[in-house]
């Protein structure tokens, strides 16, 4: 006879937490998109920042002001360097090869395209952007490139495909 009203009071129960977990969920993606909106806010200042200063006056700024350590996590070129070896993949037909975060390429180095609509052309790293992702750290580089007759171009490759469609000139 007890078990009709257990089962009410298990029921009235269940429907209280999952209330409660509905209202903390609601709660919570309204924290992850601020926080993303935030994340994008520093990262457009850091840019506007690096545009205007140069990247190693930024870095000098924000070590003179104390924000070294907050700003850590938004230095894509710092995230590379301090990551370790399993977060930087080398992607080739779907399997994953860990990449030594060392042989990343700095801004500046000489590249030449071996392959592809760019054959031929030469060039430098202007920049190097790095996204988490699931599989670990995706790293492009942006190149500004210089045809063999003379004229201008700009483009981004992946990590993965050096030695393949592109190198670094000697």
């Amino acid at each position: 006879m007890l078990e009709g009203p257990r089962e009410e009071l298990y029921v009235e129960d269940l429907k209280g937490a999952l209330d409660e977990y509905h209202q903390v969920n609601k709660e919570l993606m309204k924290i992850t998109a601020e926080k993303q909106k935030r994340a994008r806010l520093v990262k457009s200042l850091l840019s506007v920042m690096k545009i205007q200063v140069g990247d190693a006056r930024t870095r000098d700024l924000l070590e003179k002001h104390g924000l070294s350590e907050a700003v850590r996590p938004f230095f894509t070129i710092e995230t590379l360097h301090t990551a370790g070896a399993r977060t930087v993949v080398r992607r080739r037909r779907g399997e994953k090869k860990p990449v030594d975060p060392a042989a990343i390429l700095a801004k500046g180095t000489p590249v030449r395209m071996t392959s592809g609509r760019y054959d031929g052309y030469t060039g430098v790293v202007a920049s190097t952007q790095a996204k988490e992702s699931g599989r670990g750290l995706d790293v492009t580089y942006f190149l500004n490139l210089v045809g063999p007759r003379g004229d201008r171009k700009r483009t981004s490759v992946k990590h993965g495909t050096l030695n393949k469609t592109w190198s670094v000139a000697s």
